[in-house]
């Protein structure tokens, strides 16, 4: 019996790369994107203990270079925030278009299996027909043997 080859075995293997490919870059997006998460959320904290201490600073005695001090970090990280909340908005479009494109590879690797089956399936249709076809050859001979 002939073993099965898929003709178009390099096209599967390529799209199967590609899909792997997808794969990694949205996995190291989702990775980019937990840790621009996690220094916004770092910062957030920090600007808590800011207003936290800023708040202390107010109720005791201070000078008022002391409070501007405090109030100009405080808006600069305000400031801090606002352009990491950009940054982890570029980086959850990025994360999308990476999930578009790995939905896409893994619908054409799919596609590309299916083929491969139909292939394989009359492939071994036809093996099965052909060594039917022997059978009833070989049964046909032996018939007419015993009936000369």
């Amino acid at each position: 019996m002939k073993k099965f080859q898929y003709s178009l075995q390099k096209i599967l293997d390529l799209k199967e790369r590609e899909k792997e490919q997808a794969e990694w870059a949205f996995g190291k997006s989702m990775q980019k994107k937990n840790e621009e998460e996690e220094k916004l959320i770092r910062m957030h904290e920090r600007k808590e203990e800011l207003t936290q201490h800023l708040f202390r600073v107010q109720t005791g005695v201070c000078s008022a270079a002391q409070l501007l001090d405090i109030t100009r970090y405080r808006q600069t990280m305000d400031q801090a925030i606002a352009s990491q909340q950009k940054t982890l908005f570029g980086c959850e479009q990025e994360l999308e278009v990476f999930k578009q494109r790995l939905t896409s590879k893994m619908q054409e690797s799919q596609l590309w299996q299916k083929l491969r089956e139909k292939a394989k399936d009359s492939f071994d249709e036809a093996e099965k027909n052909r060594d039917q076809k022997e059978m009833d050859e070989i049964g046909l001979n032996r018939y007419l043997r015993k009936t000369m």
